[in-house]
């Protein structure tokens, strides 16, 4: 049995979580590209919520630390292109 599963009817969770997110990251300044980080954050949390995840601070929580690592991995992949 999978524990991947489609859970359509609750918009209003990954609503509340990707803005818990994003006021977090928006504070601390970590916004530079307001469309990559919305796109992120939704996939990041539509994923979570797809896995099972119900708790909007442990999506918002999750969503912020993948978030950082995927730019931690971009900004060391774009330093590697530039030399």
């Amino acid at each position: 049995m999978s524990t991947w599963f489609r859970d359509d009817a609750n918009p209003q969770l990954l609503m509340e979580a990707k803005q818990i997110a994003w006021e977090f990251l928006e504070r601390s300044g970590e916004i530079d590209d307001a469309g990559d980080v919305n796109h992120f954050l939704t996939g990041k949390i539509e994923q979570m919520i797809g896995q099972g995840q119900r708790n909007r601070l442990a999506l918002s929580n999750r969503a912020i630390a993948a978030f950082r690592e995927y730019r931690r991995a971009r900004t060391i992949e774009l330093t590697l292109v530039s030399r």
